[in-house]
Order: C-alpha cells, then sequence, then structure tokens
C-alpha cells in the first residue's frame, strides 16, 4: 500500500494522476523476454494473467522462461521482415522492448526501434513500452559527474531510439534505470517511477517488472519518460 500511495503522489508532482482501473489483460509482444530483466517482466506479465508471446532469436537460451506459459516467435530484431511478421501473427495491442546488447556502440537500438515501430504502426499495436537507460541522450547532460565512459556511444543511441518511439505516434511509454542490482536480487516493493530525471539509483530486475505491469494498468503512466528509483537501496554519493 505504501508503495502504491507513494507511485500515486509521484504522479501527482508530475502533473497528474493515474487512472487505475485496470484493463483487461491483453495480449502482450515482449522483446528481450531470454535476458535477465525480460524475463522477470515476463513472469510478472503471466501472474497478471497476460498472455505472453517472447520473439527471441534462433538457438537463444530460454532456460529462465522455460516454467512459464509463453509462446514463442524466432526472428532478429534487426531484419524488419523479422519483426513485422511478429506483429502480424497476432492482434498484440501491447509490446514491451527490454531487449539489451552489451556494448552496443553501434545502430542496433536505434535499428530495432524502427522496425518495431514500423510493424507495430501496420498491425494495429498501439501501445508500447521502452526500458532504457539513465543517462540515454540528452539526459546524460544531467549527470557530469557519471564514469559512462565507454557507454557514452551506447547511451546516445538509446537516446536515439527513444526519440524514434517518441516521434512514432504510438502510446508510449519509456521506463530508465540507473544502477541495476545484481542478477537475482529479491523485489524490495519500495521501487517507484519518478518524473524527475536528475534522479540516478539502484533498482532490482523484479522490481522493474512490477513497475511495468502496473504502468500498463495506469493511463497517464503512457506519454512520459520515467526513472525507477528505490530509495532503500544503496547508491554512489556522487548521484545524491
Amino acid at each position: 500500500m505504501f508503495t502504491r500511495l507513494l507511485y500515486l503522489l509521484i504522479l501527482c508532482v508530475a502533473g497528474g494522476v493515474p487512472a487505475m482501473a485496470a484493463p483487461a489483460a491483453e495480449p502482450v509482444l515482449l522483446f528481450g523476454a531470454t535476458g535477465q530483466l525480460g524475463s522477470e517482466i515476463a513472469r510478472e506479465l503471466v501472474a497478471a494473467g497476460h498472455p505472453v508471446t517472447a520473439f527471441v532469436r534462433a538457438g537463444s537460451d530460454r532456460s529462465r522462461l522455460g516454467d512459464l506459459p509463453v509462446q514463442f516467435v524466432v526472428g532478429d530484431l534487426l531484419a524488419q521482415d523479422d519483426v513485422t511478421r511478429a506483429l502480424a501473427g497476432a492482434r498484440y495491442r501491447i509490446v514491451i522492448d527490454a531487449s539489451a546488447r552489451g556494448g552496443a556502440a553501434d545502430d542496433f537500438y536505434p535499428r530495432a526501434m524502427r522496425h518495431i515501430v514500423t510493424a507495430a504502426r501496420a498491425h494495429g499495436a498501439p501501445r508500447m513500452l521502452l526500458h532504457g537507460s539513465v543517462g540515454a541522450g540528452e539526459n546524460m547532460a544531467l549527470f557530469p559527474q557519471a564514469p559512462f565512459g565507454r557507454m557514452a556511444a551506447t547511451l546516445a543511441a538509446k537516446g536515439e531510439a527513444e526519440k524514434i518511439l517518441e516521434d512514432s505516434g504510438l502510446d508510449w511509454a519509456i521506463i530508465r534505470n540507473g544502477i541495476l542490482m545484481p542478477a537475482g536480487t529479491p523485489a524490495t516493493g519500495k521501487a517507484v517511477l519518478s518524473a524527475d530525471q536528475r534522479l540516478m539509483r539502484s533498482v532490482t530486475r523484479a522490481d522493474l517488472a512490477r513497475l511495468t505491469v502496473e504502468c500498463l494498468a495506469a493511463e497517464d503512466c503512457f506519454g512520459h519518460v520515467w526513472h525507477a528509483v528505490d530509495e532503500s537501496l544503496p547508491f554512489p554519493d556522487r548521484y545524491r
């Protein structure tokens, strides 16, 4: 209850209280489903009653999803035909992108986003939620104390992907994470979404998954960029 009230308070400060009437659990197409964050999101979606289809690469390790009743579609995010085929295969109303590519200093993120947006527009999936990173694009300038180093190019690419989504005409939401706790760290239940884009805080993947499903049920979560914040977890003093 405390987490929910704090979440509402933050949204009020941002300019609006979300409509909390939960919609029917609609089918979701999930990109990045086999990853550490994506698999947590898949688990939370299934628990909330959403039918989940995971977009996976051929030969990808599906073990994190092994016990979940999810469907699979095989393809490559960098192949427009594969992404289009995935969106054309069912009437998805919701698309979630939790894909990641370690050290992607190339155009992976904007290319993948262009493919998803093109297919979503063509096949009637109007709502999309993107998991991104604190420091993406212009947000990097708010953290001069951050040792981004070689990550700077990747964050620039992620910022470009965010802009593509924002300009897409889809109903979008972006949830950025700052400092991810080690994989498997239990949820605290205290993470919230903040409209304050100056915040760099720690968060668990399990809490990010919970926040994802809560965002889907809150109309006013869309049209905004959020930073995931958990003040109960430690974070470096330089971000205070």
